[in-house]
């Protein structure tokens, strides 16, 4: 029997519910995509739940790296309204991301980066962030925790490239998301994504 839209999206909305349970800050951001989505573009709602189950299926995934994939969604979602365009665009991305060695590459790479296995260009000025903003907010964090904070921090600057270059410009971007997956030097292509972020800054 083949199943109506609607009904894929309902069926969508009951298994992002059951896995939002699972989790706190996961599922914040689950919660969080989920509502978005669900306000701008309920046809996203199904790409949006094949997306987490595909990030569910491997047990080595970081949990923080999916907030962060899930929370560019909600953000990108919530400009569908000024930006009609981006509805289809949004959709398109969450497809392509969610290819399963795309994301596998993805994690390998964060994972990289959080070890101290990838050198990151600018790491001294994201540890001063990190400092800076512990310090403003009265966190006895030592020196280990603020060097991965600042290695984390690079990481998400670096993958969002990819992340939002998916979702606002799939075909735009699609290429670099497959020259990730079929990179056999990280180290490599994170100095080309290095490049790649410093075009995106104001």
């Amino acid at each position: 029997m083949v199943e109506t839209l609607d009904e894929k999206i309902e069926e969508a909305k009951r298994k992002i519910i059951t896995i939002e349970s699972k989790y706190d800050g996961y599922a914040t951001a689950i919660r969080h995509a989920y509502e978005q989505i669900e306000e701008v573009d309920q046809e996203s709602i199904p790409l949006l739940w094949n997306l987490i189950e595909t990030m569910e299926k491997f047990s080595t995934f970081d949990i923080e790296l999916k907030e962060f994939i899930l929370s560019n969604i909600r953000k990108v979602a919530s400009y569908v309204e000024l930006y009609p365009y981006l509805k289809e665009n949004l959709r398109r991305g969450i497809e392509i991301l969610t290819n399963e060695e795309g994301l596998l590459k993805m994690n390998e790479l964060y994972s990289l980066i959080l070890d101290g296995k990838i050198p990151l260009q600018n790491f001294d000025k994201y540890l001063k962030e990190v400092h800076d903003w512990a310090y403003r907010n009265n966190l006895k964090w030592d020196q280990e925790t603020k060097i991965k904070r600042a290695r984390q921090k690079g990481a998400y600057e670096y993958i969002g490239v990819i992340i939002k270059g998916l979702l606002m410009d799939p075909t735009k971007y699609e290429p670099l998301y497959k020259q990730l997956i079929e990179t056999n030097n990280l180290e490599k292509f994170v100095k080309y994504l290095q490049k790649e972020s410093e075009k995106l800054r104001p």
